[in-house]
């Protein structure tokens, strides 16, 4: 697996620098200034950086396979940030002559603009540092603009635009367009990474039978957390491993038409239906309660790689869980019970009060049901439970986890629980390759 990772990474860096070698090829840089060699590297490694873009989007399955959707996202933002300062530094150098194909590139480079201001302000929950500045506005405008999540998408897909623009601003240039190689490598550039967001975006989501599913069962697990079970129409459920997410679109007038991604509650023993548990948090899950039985939906899973199964073997297992969090950790229980009950399990769920507590006496059942179980929730907002109150500190993770160099830790929760729990987990002495979690979907 780390071979093909590596393989892939200097595949990418090859990609990357190919263009700019073809189009210095022979001795052509040696007759012209250097300012016009680095405008072409600059322009011409943007262009392929934002081609490249629509590749790390488009739910590649394979690339997720090596990566996780969740790293690949992560790597888009800083990627794209890095496209538009060569982007900006090939505009300074190219200098300021106005013809349509350079006011194709301007109108390009004002969309990127454009389109990385609002994602950063509207879309991202932190940049790659914490600067509260920032966070403060990102919050004001979300919370005074009040924009749904599916015209945020939208708007945010105003980049594919952006990208048309630049190919046919690189298409259009002097050095390229007399130089047949190179345009023919600059447009496969494009065409096989749009092809690839076409393909996830339309074509899989209103032409593919196997992507199609009707909702067979709805269950009110709490006030503001409900679970949906699908059924596929055609064939049967997709391959996947418990802990792992899919992205769903449902065909219901009260709800929003866009595709989201949900981690996956059920587990693969269960045959015949998949499902999702989910809390009313949002623009699409606040609506969610209008699913009826019978509505179709569109699937699409699975993808990431949060499971114990495909990390490295362990028999002792502790699960981290805030909140809404406790979903992955539902699927890789049930499995668990089915496959793999001699596993010793802690389950540690941090919960504000009783009434979040879904699914209470399955979780009961499977200290019987799996050879060493143990949960544990921890309530912060009942003073008069008897059990454990507050948050999950290295205090409460001590108490419960003898021997805690033996186990492996997964965390799912809010990103800020994350960041607690990976500190707590540290200050422990747990090493980075026992510690595993998500960002994407919970």
């Amino acid at each position: 697996m780390k071979q093909k990772r590596y393989f892939l990474i200097l595949l990418y860096i090859i990609l990357i620098f190919l263009p700019f070698a073809l189009l210095y090829r022979d001795d052509v840089a040696s007759n012209i200034g250097m300012t016009y060699v680095l405008a072409g590297f600059f322009g011409i490694t943007a262009y392929t950086l934002f081609n490249l873009e629509i590749l790390l989007v488009s739910k590649n399955k394979f690339l997720d396979k090596y990566f996780g959707l969740d790293k690949l996202y992560r790597f888009h933002m800083f990627i794209a940030v890095v496209a538009i300062a060569f982007s900006y530094i090939h505009k300074l150098l190219n200098g300021e002559r106005e013809t349509f194909q350079s006011q194709l590139g301007e109108n390009a480079f004002i969309l990127f603009i454009a389109v990385g201001v609002f994602s950063i302000l509207m879309m991202v929950n932190k940049l790659f540092f914490k600067f509260s500045p920032l966070d403060y506005l990102r919050r004001f405008l979300n919370k005074n603009l009040k924009i749904k999540y599916q015209h945020k998408v939208l708007l945010h897909n105003l980049m594919v635009v952006a990208i048309i623009f630049l190919v046919f601003h690189i298409l259009l240039a002097y050095s390229v367009k007399h130089d047949l190689a190179l345009e023919l490598v600059l447009l496969l550039y494009f065409l096989v990474p749009f092809i690839s967001y076409l393909y996830n975006k339309i074509i899989k989501v209103y032409f593919s039978k196997k992507h199609k599913y009707v909702v067979s069962e709805v269950i009110k697990e709490a006030n503001n957390i409900i679970t949906l079970k699908f059924k596929p129409k055609f064939g049967k459920v997709f391959d996947y491993v418990p802990g792992q997410f899919l992205y769903v679109k449902i065909n219901n007038p009260q709800v929003p038409g866009d595709e989201h991604p949900f981690t996956i509650s059920s587990s693969p023993t269960e045959e015949g239906s998949v499902a999702i548990t989910v809390k009313q948090l949002g623009d699409f899950s606040n609506n969610l309660d209008k699913v009826k039985v019978g509505d179709n939906a569109y699937i699409d899973g699975s993808y990431g790689s949060f499971s114990y199964l495909k990390k490295d073997k362990s028999d002792k297992l502790c699960f981290l869980a805030g909140g809404i969090g406790i979903t992955p950790f539902l699927g890789m229980l049930r499995y668990i019970e089915a496959k793999d009950k001699n596993k010793s399990v802690k389950l540690i769920w941090g919960v504000r009060d009783e009434s979040e507590i879904i699914s209470k006496e399955e979780l009961k059942n499977f200290d019987t049901t799996i050879t060493d179980f143990e949960f544990i929730p921890v309530l912060s907002n009942d003073k008069s439970y008897k059990g454990e109150t507050g948050f999950i500190d290295q205090e409460k993770i001590k108490k419960y986890v003898k021997n805690i160099a033996e186990y492996d830790f997964y965390i799912c929760g809010p990103p800020i629980m994350l960041e607690v729990q990976i500190r707590n987990l540290k200050a422990l002495g747990v090493s980075n390759k026992k510690i595993h979690y998500e960002r994407f979907a919970i």
